[in-house]
């Protein structure tokens, strides 16, 4: 009976993961953004412990944790107590409307969707995976160009570790453990060193806003 849930909840927890990029892609709310990601990677979580339940592979199991609390927990509740420090407004500025975004989006999808026909992958149930994986890729730089605040141009970088993970669930059944443990700290510290440097910039400058400090810099 496993061997049909186990890959139906797996398809189906995909499916959400790509609907939860979406969402941080049309977001114009700071909190939305951030309550978004932190579903998102409990959604990877998952993902991870069915694959870990369907693989055997013990080491997953660790790593779904490790996504669950520093992904989901630690990291938006970082961004919402940088967001206060700093006094970001709840609204989102963009450089690229909701409308245009989500049909970029939705572009780098079907391209991501036909790179990926070349690419097998570890597991039938997890097929639906790697486009969603490689659009992940694709979108996170693209919210990093199309945001105007410093603090939420970072979603663009961790959306993209996201769709890292998920890929190497997908193509591998997880990297070792010792690769896996070493990306957690880097994201944790990167994380931490950004949030560091946009408070300084909003000490500094009194803005975060990128159009500001181009015009200061010039």
């Amino acid at each position: 009976m496993s061997d049909v849930i186990v890959p139906g909840l797996i398809r189906s927890l995909i499916a959400l993961i790509l609907a939860s990029t979406f969402m941080l892609l049309g977001s114009k709310r700071l909190y939305t953004c951030v309550r978004t990601f932190g579903f998102q990677s409990l959604l990877l979580a998952l993902v991870a412990a069915l694959v870990a339940y369907s693989t055997g592979k013990n080491e997953l199991y660790i790593m779904a944790l490790l996504t669950l609390i520093i992904k989901a927990i630690l990291i938006p509740h970082m961004f919402i107590m940088i967001s206060k420090k700093i006094g970001v407004k709840r609204e989102i500025e963009l450089y690229v409307s909701i409308a245009p975004s989500l049909l970029i989006g939705g572009s780098l999808f079907v391209i991501s969707y036909y790179l990926a026909q070349s690419i097998s992958v570890s597991a039938p149930q997890l097929n639906n995976a790697l486009p969603v994986s490689m659009s992940m890729i694709f979108i996170g730089p693209f919210m990093m160009i199309s945001r105007k605040k410093t603090l939420t141009q970072i979603f663009g970088i961790l959306i993209m570790e996201n769709g890292l993970f998920l890929g190497t669930i997908t193509l591998t059944s997880g990297m070792p453990l010792i690769v896996e443990l070493g990306i957690f700290f880097d994201v944790l510290v990167g994380v931490l060193v950004m949030g560091i440097v946009v408070f300084r910039i909003n000490e500094t400058f009194e803005t975060t806003d990128t159009d500001e400090l181009r015009t200061l810099i010039g």
